[in-house]
C-alpha cells in the first residue's frame, strides 16, 4: 500500500495523508516528481515502459513517480530514479527545471520536473522489470523529428511545456561559453543561450571580437552544423578555440 502526503493549494502540508488508488478530497494535492537527465553529448535519457505497465503501458517516458509519505521533492527523485533505473541522481547537478499544479477529477497534484546533468553509461543500469523495459540516450531535436516517439512523450502531460528548455540545456552542453572561430576566419565569443520568444527555438547569443564588437544571435541548430567549402570538403561553421 502506497500512502502519500498531502499538500493545500498553497504547498503547505496538511498533516493528512491519501492512499494510492483512493480519491484525494478536494482542495488537497499529493505530489509527482519526474527527473530528466541531460548527458556531456546533450542527450537526454528516455526509458520504455514495462509492457503491462498501468498506465501506459510499452510507451516512451522518463523517470517519474508519486512521493510516498515522509518524502520531499529530491527524496522522491532519488527513490524514483534508483527504483526504475538502477543509479542514483547525482543532486548537486540537478535543478527543479518546472514546477506546475494540476487539477484531475480523480485527485490534485504538484508536480515537479527535475534537470540533471549526468552520465550513466546505459549499460551499468539495472532497470525494474516491472517499470521498466528499455532505456537510450537521445538527441531532444530527434524526439521532435520522430512523430511516433513525440506522440508518446506528450501523453505525458508536462512534456510539451519542458521540450523548449530540455533542447536549450542539450544545447548549452554542447555549445559552452567560450572563443570560437567562423570558418571564414572570424573570431567570436559565445555569452549564452536563449529561447526565442516567439518560436522558443534555441538561439546562440554571441559577441564579434573584431570591429566594434556587435552582439548578434542565430539559431544554436546553425551553430556547429556542416559547411561545403568550394573544393568539396566540409567543415564546422564555427569551431571551439582550445
Amino acid at each position: 500500500m502506497e500512502i502519500w502526503d498531502l499538500y493545500d493549494e498553497n504547498r503547505n502540508l496538511t498533516g493528512e495523508t491519501a492512499v494510492r488508488g483512493n480519491r484525494v478530497p478536494k482542495g488537497r494535492y499529493h505530489l509527482v516528481v519526474e527527473a530528466l537527465f541531460i548527458n556531456s553529448k546533450g542527450e537526454t535519457l528516455l526509458q520504455r515502459r514495462a509492457k503491462d505497465k498501468d498506465p501506459m503501458p510499452d510507451i516512451w517516458s522518463v523517470v517519474g513517480g508519486s512521493a510516498v509519505a515522509g518524502e520531499d521533492s529530491a527524496a522522491a527523485c532519488i527513490r524514483e530514479t534508483e527504483e526504475e533505473m538502477g543509479f542514483t541522481p547525482d543532486m548537486a547537478r540537478g535543478r527543479i527545471l518546472f514546477s506546475e499544479r494540476r487539477e484531475r477529477p480523480d485527485r490534485g497534484f504538484f508536480r515537479d520536473v527535475w534537470l540533471f546533468r549526468q552520465d550513466v553509461p546505459i549499460e551499468s543500469m539495472r532497470w525494474q522489470p516491472e517499470e521498466v523495459q528499455d532505456g537510450m540516450w537521445i538527441l531532444p531535436e530527434k524526439i521532435g523529428a520522430d512523430p511516433a516517439l513525440w506522440r508518446q512523450l506528450c501523453e505525458l502531460y508536462f512534456w510539451e511545456k519542458v521540450y523548449p528548455y530540455l533542447c536549450l540545456e542539450s544545447m548549452r552542453v554542447r555549445i559552452p561559453k567560450g572563443v570560437y572561430r567562423h570558418y571564414k576566419g572570424n573570431r567570436y565569443e559565445v555569452l549564452d543561450l536563449a529561447l526565442h520568444s516567439e518560436t522558443l527555438e534555441p538561439m546562440v547569443i554571441y559577441r564579434a571580437l573584431y570591429g566594434p564588437g556587435e552582439i548578434w544571435t542565430r539559431p544554436a541548430s546553425m551553430w556547429s552544423e556542416a559547411v561545403t567549402l568550394p573544393d568539396g570538403s566540409q567543415t564546422k561553421r564555427f569551431a571551439a578555440e582550445t
